[in-house]
């Protein structure tokens, strides 16, 4: 009989990593669970957004909550919320189709006798407190250790995230399952000519890729600094980045790195290509020399998961989340320290020409469907556990 699993929509423009997740996550149950479980995906409204790459895996989409708020059972469900954190009315709308098991970002609230899966991306929030207000940390702090009581089990993507979650709520650390994310490569990817996106984009045909979000931690400024120090000495690298361009915690660290960027006298030597299509960033990873990510914090290092799926060298920063993912072809930097960077980044630039690797694609490629395979196998194990707890 097929399992009936409900994942709540994640994700969006300013954080494609929630996306990322579902796909991948969705591809891997449906190469190894095809007719063996049903996805259905909830939406807090029906205008949300929904790419059509975790459309093509849903059987049906639902919205998830019942809007006519003058309806006697939603009032009682605002009461049962409020006093019981008892979520009457999306329970109803689960029951009706049948669902085995609900999977969420966070989930703080209870649907009777169905079973809650909630998968936490970080704790970035106790390492870099600097990089939050007061109330932002005080209303981290809160949902989590609500999530931590009322799930059945968690979700996280490392082991350094389980000791994180081990020190705030210990009470709950029997719940907790490890889980480390993969990136399935569609085979087009490899079929594409690399210079076509070169020429789309109307780039060198050299360039070091950095595909990450301009969110003050994950720290362009010490790349962009480490670009000054190399044209003083006379050695010019160019970067290219994506990624959404705001920090609704920073809103203005996105113009003052431009501006720094124009006082450096750099700008010749970063290209901004702003959000582009997903496949566009895999080519763009597989044309550069290297992938490029100085972040000061990550909970799960996607960068480093697609660079190593795709089969790409990585230059990426000395924390606890990439020591764990540990790359086959890896160089770590302390993200503090633009000199050293800039010694490395040099070092990768003389030595490494673009276009593929094709040892490390065949290393990756050969590697990609047992992977898959032992991540849906690992994610469906969560899943009877979970509604075995639930008898």
């Amino acid at each position: 009989m097929s399992i009936r699993i409900a994942f709540k929509m994640m994700g969006k423009d300013a954080w494609y990593a929630g996306f990322s997740y579902l796909k991948n996550l969705f591809h891997a149950l449906r190469y190894n669970y095809k007719g063996k479980l049903t996805i259905y995906l909830l939406l807090s409204n029906i205008q949300q957004s929904i790419p059509d790459d975790i459309k093509q895996y849903t059987h049906e989409i639902i919205e998830f909550h019942n809007r006519r708020r003058r309806h006697l059972l939603q009032v009682i469900d605002r009461l049962l919320k409020r006093l019981f954190s008892f979520d009457l009315v999306s329970m109803k709308i689960l029951n009706d189709h049948k669902i085995d098991v609900l999977f969420g970002q966070m989930i703080d609230n209870k649907y009777g006798k169905i079973p809650v899966l909630s998968w936490f991306p970080d704790f970035q929030h106790i390492h870099l407190p600097e990089m939050f207000s007061e109330q932002e940390i005080y209303n981290r702090n809160k949902i989590f250790f609500k999530t931590a009581k009322l799930s059945t089990l968690i979700i996280l993507m490392s082991e350094y995230a389980r000791k994180d979650f081990e020190s705030f709520v210990p009470k709950y650390s029997h719940k907790v399952k490890v889980l480390h994310p993969i990136s399935c490569i569609p085979q087009s990817v490899y079929d594409h000519d690399l210079n076509s996106i070169v020429n789309l984009y109307h780039l060198p045909e050299k360039f070091v890729y950095l595909p990450n979000q301009f969110w003050k931690h994950k720290n362009h400024e010490t790349v962009f600094y480490a670009l000054k120090i190399l044209k003083d000495r006379g050695n010019k690298v160019i970067v290219v980045c994506t990624g959404y361009p705001g920090d609704s915690r920073h809103p203005t660290y996105f113009p003052d790195l431009w501006q720094k960027i124009s006082q450096w006298n750099i700008r010749d030597q970063i290209i901004y290509l702003g959000l582009i299509p997903h496949e566009h960033v895999l080519l763009l990873i597989r044309q550069s020399i290297c992938v490029l990510n100085p972040s000061l914090f990550e909970g799960w290092g996607y960068t480093v998961e697609e660079a190593r799926s795709v089969g790409k060298q990585v230059l990426i920063s000395d924390i606890p989340a990439h020591r764990e993912q540990n790359p086959p072809k890896v160089t770590f930097f302390d993200p503090k320290d633009s000199e050293e960077l800039s010694e490395k980044l040099c070092e990768i630039w003389q030595e490494t020409s673009p276009g593929s690797d094709i040892e490390l694609e065949k290393q990756s490629r050969d590697a990609i469907p047992e992977r898959i395979r032992n991540y849906a196998q690992s994610f469906m194990s969560v899943v009877h556990e979970a509604i075995n707890e639930m008898k």
